[in-house]
């Protein structure tokens, strides 16, 4: 075992590993609805590996925690500057109140019990379930020009807090929003949330294996019969006639595919078959307008419709609906295709005939590829592949966090710094959302973003576990049921003020509204998935995800917030 130890001391890649590998393993058991997760499981075996004695250099651990944070920042920026507008503002303000109110709480709790920075920010890494806290408090513990011992022994300290409140505070959204605010209210989450569902679904209530078929674009042939109401009538009358929710995309004349080098102009003849795409709700009177419809013509079973996905970046036409820009645009630029999607910072809208483009806006264009590749030039360009990482916008985008991480505002006494970990935060928000209005200017994948996001945490709390050493069990000995205790009180009394505030000032009364925030506002990712459990739809996700996107980004700023207003070292 000496050996063993021995080894592991002297090669920290092992050391680091084994602690990811074995904090994973237990990170994946479960505790009735409660598991512990990957990061904290990391944390607490290197902890636990870190008793042999470790001195990993600290810039290893920020350069790991700068590339979490970015990739955090950079995967919630769309979702963070897009929920500050006017019909998601009740989520906001209660994301902030609570936030806010955690952060009054933790700082209570260090007044009154006498804890020192260190204490103070694992507390609110912990009780708060935001990991984060630990980097941005970590790097202001590091720009307080202490000794390296008292450096050390208050980081230290955040790795301790954390280990001990964590697990109270991601079981304490569990079961105040998916039992005790439910039971206290008697809300029936499931029977609420179909409510909830027909409304937003004009009356649809959908299983899981339902979907909206009408809402499709497909095609579908016919034979022009002599009742057809556009014999004698170009292709372009027909689509313009139809709102240009159809297009034409092959005609077949005595079994022989007809050679139309614009079949704008091709004019309907009885006794042609034609292929007519569009939306499927648009397609299917036309057997009463056009003709018979039919299923076995070889000659034109083959034909193929394109579609490309675009970037509308247009200023004259932002802001307006699709009726709107038809009638600013040539009609020949609208016909031969339709758009069947609609994307706005990585979520799709539904495309109502009120709805109003925006610059930035990803499209979906389907039908004849001439027309499409026409309409682009007047829309925006295509989507650039968002399968490629920008290392120069990456490179630059990690410079920027680290400049701006190093300036210093003081308010009166007090230094405030966002240090490397709030720069780079505020950085990746910055060009996550300027990729997402500007694709063009390059990023990070969303794999390689989840990647870094993950795999940046875990080694950086298996570092901070594995420096902590002997220090953290001293610690833990000496201050572990006070903040037990504490993690509880910091935990709890935020969810419950609150949701108080959110029922009666912001007048947030639906049940699933009202749950939903209050985990999202705590960033709380298991209090979510009791939710969904609970109503079995999808109707929680976007409060949860207005109030994830604040409270990530407010509750990682506290970390040096709480490291300046506590004094005690």
């Amino acid at each position: 075992m000496e050996i063993l130890a021995n080894y592991v001391r002297s090669n920290i890649l092992i050391a680091l590993f084994l602690s990811i590998a074995i904090g994973y393993a237990i990170g994946k058991i479960r505790f009735g609805k409660f598991q512990l997760g990957g990061i904290a499981g990391s944390l607490l075996v290197s902890v636990v590996v870190g008793q042999l004695g470790f001195n990993i250099p600290g810039v290893l651990k920020t350069a790991f925690f700068g590339l979490f944070i970015y990739a955090c920042g950079y995967n919630g920026g769309p979702k963070f500057f897009g929920s500050l507008n006017k019909s998601s503002l009740k989520f906001v303000i209660s994301a902030i109140f609570m936030t806010v109110t955690g952060l009054i709480c933790v700082l209570i709790g260090a007044k009154l019990f006498h804890l020192d920075r260190g204490l103070a920010a694992g507390l609110a890494a912990g009780g708060l379930t935001q990991s984060s806290i630990i980097g941005t408090a970590g790097s202001a513990i590091s720009n307080l020009g202490l000794s390296p011992t008292l450096t050390k022994q208050l980081e230290t300290n955040v790795a301790v807090g954390y280990s001990i409140t964590y697990i109270i505070g991601s079981l304490g959204p569990i079961l105040m929003v998916g039992t005790f605010i439910p039971l206290i209210m008697k809300w029936n989450l499931r029977k609420e949330a179909l409510k909830l569902e027909a409304e937003e679904n004009n009356g649809i209530v959908l299983t899981p294996v339902q979907t909206l078929a009408l809402e499709k674009v497909s095609s579908r042939i016919f034979e022009i019969g002599d009742n057809c109401k556009y014999l004698g009538k170009t292709a372009l009358d027909f689509e313009e006639d139809l709102d240009e929710k159809v297009f034409l995309l092959e005609v077949s004349r005595n079994n022989n595919l007809l050679e139309c080098e614009d079949l704008d102009k091709y004019v309907f003849t009885k006794g042609d078959w034609v292929v007519i795409g569009g939306k499927t709700k648009t397609l299917l009177p036309l057997n009463e307008i056009i003709g018979e419809e039919r299923f076995d013509r070889d000659s034109i079973l083959n034909t193929i419709e394109y579609k490309k996905s675009i970037i509308f970046d247009n200023k004259t036409l932002s802001g307006k609906t699709i009726g709107e820009i038809k009638k600013l645009l040539p009609s020949m630029i609208t016909v031969g295709f339709v758009i069947s999607q609609v994307w706005r910072q990585g979520e799709e809208h539904p495309l109502t005939d009120d709805f109003k483009f925006v610059q930035g806006d990803e499209l979906m264009l389907m039908g004849r590829e001439e027309n499409i590749d026409a309409a682009i030039k007047h829309f925006g360009y295509l989507t650039p592949n968002t399968n490629v990482v920008s290392y120069i916008t990456f490179a630059i985008g990690m410079i920027a966090g680290i400049l701006l991480g190093g300036i210093t505002v003081h308010f009166g006494s007090l230094p405030i710094s966002l240090g490397t970990g709030g720069g780079c935060l505020l950085s990746g928000l910055i060009f996550g959302w300027l990729r997402s209005k500007k694709p063009k200017i390059g990023g990070l994948d969303h794999g390689t973003a989840n990647f870094l996001q993950v795999f940046g945490l875990v080694v950086f709390v298996s570092i901070v576990g594995l420096n902590a050493g002997k220090g953290a069990i001293v610690t833990m000995k000496q201050y572990g049921m006070t903040l037990f205790w504490l993690g509880v009180f910091v935990t709890i009394v935020p969810q419950v003020v609150t949701f108080i505030f959110n029922y009666f000032v912001l007048k947030i009364k639906n049940p699933i509204k009202a749950v939903a925030i209050i985990a999202g506002g705590r960033s709380a990712n298991p209090a979510l998935s009791e939710i969904l459990a609970k109503t079995e739809n999808s109707t929680p996700v976007l409060p949860f995800t207005i109030g994830y996107a604040v409270a990530n980004i407010l509750l990682t700023m506290w970390g040096p917030v709480i490291v300046g207003i506590i004094t005690k070292n």
